[in-house]
């Protein structure tokens, strides 16, 4: 029998037109690419502790005292459960949770909306044969080729016009756009979902609604997830949108640099607080933080897929 290895192993090799042999290099594929491996995985661990570092940092001084932060910020926090009170005056005395408020509602709402609409007119496209289909196609590319300098005039205009303009509620007809890549990613979905389903389902009587909420819907729902989860942090972190049209209902992303500039260069009792910053922030990102580890699954890796097989 023979028996099989993963490297070339030392063969005779005779050279040409001297009749002597040369012994060939023992070459190992497999631990080369070990070798390889073993590198990156360096490479990324040390890049992971360059992001973890920051987080960490700001909340070790987070639980110091201003005094304490100013003599020495790497020395142990000398109280740190009554230092926990940065993370309450936050809250009552700079507003942090009304800011909470206004990204809680925006955060969850806007990428509600904006998902219902993409997935509808995704539908629309990806199941229905109808004049104007092909320009239908086109107008969901513009938005990717426009840039945002050359929509946010117009896009101000409207709202003042609407007259939504530091509107909490009004703003959300934003997010009533149903374009963009989403509807691609979720076209593309529908797109390859036999239509076995929707002809079942006519012929047992259920309309359009009932088979693209009951039947479409779920078999894209890892999908709609990671969109959702995706935008929900996207929203979060916006800081154009509330900086523009909500100047009166500051979210978490405009309220930090409002409260930063008040601790470290007002003239009050929080001036130069340092460590109340620090509980700030990290108080700002910890929803995210957990969401994320929360949907991580479902983001890195989702599957996409019909339900017909063979």
């Amino acid at each position: 029998m023979i028996e099989k290895t993963s490297s070339f192993q030392d063969v005779p090799a005779e050279i040409p037109g001297s009749g002597k042999k040369k012994k060939a290099k023992n070459y190992n594929v497999k631990d080369e690419h070990k070798a390889w491996l073993n590198i990156l995985a360096v490479l990324f661990f040390l890049y992971s502790l360059t992001l973890i570092f920051p987080l960490l940092w700001m909340l070790y001084n987070a639980m110091k005292s201003r005094m304490e932060f100013f003599v020495e910020p790497w020395a142990w926090p000398q109280d740190i459960i009554g230092n926990l009170s940065n993370f309450t005056i936050v809250f009552q005395e700079f507003g942090l949770a009304e800011m909470f408020f206004n990204t809680v509602f925006l955060s969850v709402l806007s990428p509600l909306i904006t998902l219902f609409c993409t997935t509808s007119a995704a539908y629309a496209y990806a199941k229905h044969k109808f004049r104007g289909r092909g320009l239908l196609y086109a107008i969901a590319m513009v938005p990717m080729v426009v840039t945002i300098a050359g929509t946010q005039p117009a896009t101000y205009r409207l709202v003042n016009n609407l007259g939504i303009y530091d509107n909490l509620g009004g703003i959300l007809l934003l997010s009533t756009g149903g374009f963009g890549i989403n509807f691609l990613l979720v076209a593309s979905v529908f797109i390859n979902i036999s239509d076995s389903y929707r002809e079942a389902a006519s012929i047992d009587g259920a309309g359009n609604w009932r088979i693209f909420l009951t039947i479409y819907v779920p078999q894209a729902s890892n999908l709609l997830i990671a969109l959702y989860v995706l935008s929900f942090i996207g929203t979060w972190n916006d800081y154009m949108t509330p900086y523009l049209y909500l100047p009166s209902h500051q979210t978490l992303a405009t309220g930090i640099y409002t409260l930063s500039e008040r601790l470290t260069t007002g003239n009050d009792k929080y001036s130069n607080d340092y460590p109340k910053l620090f509980a700030s922030m990290l108080l700002s990102i910890l929803p995210v933080l957990v969401i994320f580890a929360a949907f991580q699954d479902k983001i890195m890796k989702f599957q996409l897929g019909g339900g017909i097989k063979g």
